[in-house]
């Protein structure tokens, strides 16, 4: 892959400790599990503890990078207090990364929290910030030299309204005041860690990453140009502008495209999207949209990481759908690339299925499919094909 600048191309999957680890009973979604208001977690894909085994596939793709997270609730289980233990797994996975070549791209923030913070907090209360920056410091002294890139916040939007707006996932506010001291606390946090990193580790590349859906009118009045450019500006718009100047790169997660209309659906006259969201083949056909994506971040003038992209499928190991829209992504990445978009990195969600939040183990996003069972993991057709994508470099 021809990229546009002297880093080189980072080549990855994606395997998010909330989905993965398993087992972490100190983390709000743990809790909310155990009282059935989400889907149960259990022991997920046991990354915590069988890491080696999921870090061969990485080898046996052939990716030179992997997106993991640093759990806040396995580091600081109690207010004030550290778990060395769970430092020294960390440091273990992270070092067994480095030990085989791959480049380690590290989230602090994923939507999961610690039960005492959100308990006693959220991550609207004023004090967010700083009990936020006093993980961050800790993980940077004790972690930050076995980090390359860090990824600060994971889709911010999208946790202040499933959270704080819609309140259909932890912690089920409704509250529109909430909602915007959130996004302020969020927007603060990202550009401290930013500041707060650099300090000691001024290599090592910092950035975020946003949901960048494509979005568009169905029969492209004005009406229907404005919602889209209110909607955009709303969601992402405002936050990309906001941590820009403190960010090495803009992290893009892209899945699919919507087109949105004014009228009827449901008994319920208003603006309507027409994709169906628990169809797997929502996926199926908006390959370009990430191109259309491409160009428009590019007004950013920074580097861009593709740091998740992918699909759900229902049809086990020869996941037809998958692999063409894997084949038509990365056509697509390199025409952005080719017209002078700065792209240095694309990850595929996911390495693995895992626990896809309020959808449970419902959506099988992974490479590789996971006999939930007897644990044996099976490769699926796409698998393979990413391995050739990388082994070509195209």
């Amino acid at each position: 892959m021809k990229n546009n600048s002297k880093q080189k191309f980072l080549w990855g999957v994606v395997n998010i400790g909330q989905q993965t680890e398993g087992s972490n009973k100190n983390s709000n979604w743990d809790s909310w599990a155990r009282r059935g208001q989400v889907p149960c977690i259990g022991c997920a894909n046991n990354y915590w503890g069988t890491y080696k085994k999921y870090h061969n596939l990485v080898d046996e793709i052939g990716c030179n990078s992997l997106r993991i997270t640093i759990e806040w609730s396995r580091i600081e289980p109690v207010e004030g207090q550290f778990d060395i233990k769970a430092i020294q797994q960390y440091k273990n996975i992270l070092k067994d990364l480095r030990k085989r070549r791959v480049t380690t791209v590290v989230g602090l923030w994923h939507w999961s929290v610690p039960m005492w913070f959100e308990q006693k907090y959220g991550m609207h209360n004023s004090q967010a910030v700083k009990l936020f920056l006093r993980f961050v410091a800790h993980v940077r002294d004790e972690l930050g030299d076995l980090i390359d890139y860090v990824v600060v916040l994971n889709e911010p939007s999208v946790y202040v309204g499933t959270s704080y707006v819609h309140g259909i996932r932890p912690p089920f506010y409704k509250n529109y005041f909430r909602a915007l001291k959130t996004a302020y606390n969020l927007l603060c946090i990202h550009k401290k860690t930013y500041i707060l990193w650099k300090k000691k580790f001024p290599r090592t590349q910092v950035g975020s990453t946003f949901l960048c859906n494509d979005e568009s009118g169905r029969d492209n009045s004005v009406v229907q140009k404005m919602y889209i450019f209110v909607k955009r500006f709303l969601q992402n718009e405002y936050m990309i502008h906001a941590v820009c100047n403190t960010s090495d790169y803009i992290g893009i997660n892209y899945y699919t495209s919507n087109q949105f209309y004014f009228g009827k659906s449901g008994g319920r006259l208003g603006w309507h999207g027409t994709n169906d969201w628990h169809s797997p083949d929502v996926w199926k056909t908006f390959a370009r949209g990430l191109y259309r994506v491409l160009i428009h971040v590019k007004k950013y003038h920074k580097p861009i990481i593709i740091l998740e992209n992918g699909k759900p499928t229902n049809l086990g190991i020869d996941d037809k759908d998958r692999q063409e829209l894997l084949q038509e992504m990365i056509s697509y990445m390199q025409k952005a690339i080719n017209e002078g978009v700065d792209i240095i990195g694309y990850f595929h969600y996911s390495l693995c299925d895992s626990y896809e939040w309020d959808s449970g183990y419902n959506f099988k996003f992974g490479l590789v499919e996971i006999n939930r069972k007897t644990g044996k993991l099976i490769k699926r057709k796409s698998f393979f094909l990413y391995k050739e994508i990388i082994k070509n470099n195209t």
